[in-house]
């Protein structure tokens, strides 16, 4: 009897440490990092970059995948069938929450472990070489005009860039339905869009457009920040130009997982974010890209997520995207 009762006893305390055991030991084997994006766009190249340095730190290599399409949900259906052991991550934007609350109701903030905040990134708007807008008054006079002559390239209806359009048009007293909003399935494509002359104007980053517009193939016309950009010096913010928008509403990224990480596995991930966010590749990706550094560990991301997911839901019943 006596040798029954010590033979469960140790198989109970082998429960209870087998899973300390393998948290102490994560990770030991790649980790997957699945992208809501097509390749080439501001959140696929900076998600490659933090993969390289993430890797330095964990010491196995993080899998970058792109699974496009249906504004997320691909990549959250992967993500959040995947077993909650820190082996699957996503990246996450603030279009996610608005998906979140508008075609993709079978999740929502609470569906997912935020792990950690990286950066925000002011949105700004491009024009084609060829367009005779040189302002943002210009598109403001020209969609007043012309009501639909305007195409905006951007991201689906509902994501962080569209509301970004909507509060610049707001602050121009413009009805924003006098320009034609183009939706494309990365921030990437609306830019290749303006770039082949199928869309006057896109709503995008820095990162994505300097080289185009440092080539002359695209023309920034107004920035949403409080502070001139420092890779386009002679261009005016919106504020600047007379158009008082918010600038408190930018494009956040982070990264989240499937619901249920074991709180040491995703302090462990929260870490090296923010351990790689702090190499010198990353700070110089971030200063050309005029990123700014927003890191925040679980805790602080989660209040943070449901916070801009008030905002959110704000602004879809203000332009009646809930129904």
């Amino acid at each position: 009897m006596l040798t029954r009762l010590l033979r469960a006893a140790a198989i109970a305390a082998s429960l209870f440490v087998a899973p300390a055991v393998a948290m102490a030991d994560y990770p030991e084997k790649p980790i997957r990092y699945l992208l809501h994006v097509s390749p080439g766009g501001a959140t696929d190249v900076m998600a490659r970059k933090l993969a390289i340095a993430m890797e330095k730190t964990l010491g196995v290599p993080l899998v970058v995948e792109n699974k496009p399409g249906g504004r997320g949900a691909t990549q959250l259906a992967d993500l959040a069938s995947a077993k909650p052991d820190g082996y699957t991550i996503g990246a996450v934007t603030s279009t996610h929450i608005g998906a979140f609350n508008q075609t993709l109701k079978q999740y929502n903030v609470d569906s997912f472990d935020w792990i950690a905040r990286l950066v925000n990134e002011p949105y700004l708007i491009v024009v084609n070489k060829d367009s005779k807008i040189k302002s943002f008054k210009d598109l403001v006079d020209a969609a007043n005009a012309k009501p639909g002559s305007v195409v905006m390239a951007g991201f689906v209806r509902g994501s962080g860039g569209h509301f970004a359009w909507e509060i610049m048009a707001q602050s121009a007293g413009l009805d924003s339905k006098k320009v034609r909003w183009v939706p494309f399935d990365s921030v990437g494509d609306a830019v290749t869009a303006a770039l082949g002359g199928h869309a006057e104007a896109a709503i995008a980053y820095v990162d994505l457009v300097k080289t185009y517009v440092d080539a002359g193939s695209l023309r920034v016309i107004g920035i949403m920040s409080e502070e001139r950009a420092r890779q386009f010096p002679d261009v005016p913010t919106l504020k600047e130009q007379g158009f008082d928008a918010d600038t408190s509403w930018q494009q956040m990224r982070g990264i989240i997982g499937p619901k249920g990480i074991p709180e040491p596995i995703k302090a462990k991930l929260a870490a090296a974010v923010e351990q790689a966010l702090k190499t010198p590749e990353l700070v110089a990706y971030m200063e050309e890209s005029s990123l700014i550094p927003s890191f925040q560990p679980p805790a602080e991301f989660t209040a943070t997520a449901a916070r801009e997911n008030a905002l959110t839901k704000e602004w879809m019943e203000r332009l009646g995207l809930t129904r």
